[in-house]
């Protein structure tokens, strides 16, 4: 009897330590994009409120980018490279002259955050779907 009183307790313990990770978890903090048929190479996020940095560590495509995020809600969001810390090219440019790159939450599986990216342009709409993951 006191073997089963100190399991439920311990399946009470790990229950209630153990929690379901929401869009809020990914506001803020460090994660990495893994890549996929869509990123080319992986790549770290690092988050703190409103700014955001991106390191891609790969020899051939190294470098690190900033992005200014406003917060729709906590699912979805858009971004714009941030032109105070970087010299932007004529794609990012492209990028920020419209409207960002709106980007919403799809599902979270584990540590990961399914999101869709869409940039809407001269009646032509960009679509990437991908993941990044907490560390």
């Amino acid at each position: 009897m006191k073997k089963i009183g100190f399991l439920f307790i311990v399946f009470l313990s790990i229950n209630s330590f153990s929690q379901n990770l929401t869009c809020k978890d990914f506001k803020e903090g460090t994660f990495f994009v893994p890549s996929d048929s869509e990123t080319l190479v992986s790549y770290k996020i690092i988050r703190n409120g409103n700014s955001q940095v991106e390191i891609v560590t790969d020899p051939e495509f190294e470098q690190t980018i900033y992005v200014i995020i406003e917060w729709i809600d906590d699912c979805s969001y858009r971004s714009f490279y941030d032109t105070e810390k970087m010299t932007l090219n004529d794609y990012q440019k492209f990028i920020n002259e419209n409207g960002g790159i709106l980007t919403e939450l799809k599902e979270i599986k584990g540590k990961c955050f399914f999101f869709k990216s869409t940039l809407s342009a001269n009646d032509d709409i960009q679509v990437i779907n991908g993941k990044f993951c907490s560390e």
